[in-house]
């Protein structure tokens, strides 16, 4: 039996109910349509992770149209920061800033169990790293050892973010455009697809959930955007 009717058109939230109550009773649909209004209203939660220096701050103010002035991805800090954000266009946003892995062993460990709290309950996580590091290893390490075992059956809502492409050379920002030059364009890309292949290879996730930008120029972040919402989607 089909519980909705989807040759036509697609049922409306009240038509859906209705479909509902005719199937397990209006006590028990009218609770179902209650606990759904209650997730819906609930702010979308993104973890935002990398290591120190890597722009996430940056990224959360201009990907959201946020202001946080501080970066609490410190050395030192020894829990999750989290901030509610109302979002420009109305809404409102929940972000987790954890703390950076990488610097010291015995901290890693510590912080590992906060991703193991935090991660599994979050719509999406980003981890960034920085686009124009010739180091990837530490990054790849993280990546699979960690923060994908920390997800556990969610790993499909992992977004890497590749920042601080405008530092990647040969080639030089345009200022007037605000856009890489043809030389730096070129470089961009392949340096890209190059960590992109690395990454991809060494933890398995898919390419599609990798994007460079710069958060610094505001440059992609829409593309950047739009895979977080669709890995969040998942």
């Amino acid at each position: 039996m089909k519980l909705f009717n989807r040759k036509n058109k697609k049922s409306s939230p009240e038509e859906k109910i209705d479909q509902l109550k005719k199937l397990i009773g209006n006590e028990d649909a009218e609770r179902l349509a209650a606990l759904l209004k209650k997730e819906q209203g609930k702010p979308p939660k993104i973890a935002v992770i990398g290591k120190s220096g890597v722009g996430k701050t940056t990224t959360i103010n201009n990907l959201f149209d946020a202001d946080w002035k501080t970066s609490h991805s410190v050395a030192g800090t020894k829990r999750e920061q989290m901030e509610n954000f109302n979002l420009a266009g109305g809404g409102m946003l929940t972000v987790y800033d954890l703390p950076g892995l990488g610097e010291d062993l015995d901290e890693d460990i510590e912080y590992e169990k906060i991703y193991r709290k935090i991660l599994p309950e979050v719509d999406v996580v980003l981890w960034v790293l920085q686009a124009n590091a010739r180091d990837l290893a530490e990054d790849q390490r993280i990546i699979r050892d960690i923060v994908l075992n920390s997800l556990d059956e969610s790993k499909s809502k992992l977004v890497i973010g590749l920042n601080k492409v405008d530092q990647i050379g040969p080639g030089k920002w345009d200022e007037k455009l605000n856009f890489p030059s043809e030389e730096q364009e070129v470089s961009i890309t392949r340096r890209c697809k190059d960590i992109k292949s690395k990454i991809s290879e060494v933890t398995t996730i898919h390419k599609d959930h990798i994007e460079y930008y710069s958060a610094e120029k505001r440059y992609r972040l829409y593309d950047l955007l739009s895979t977080l919402i669709s890995a969040a989607d998942d």
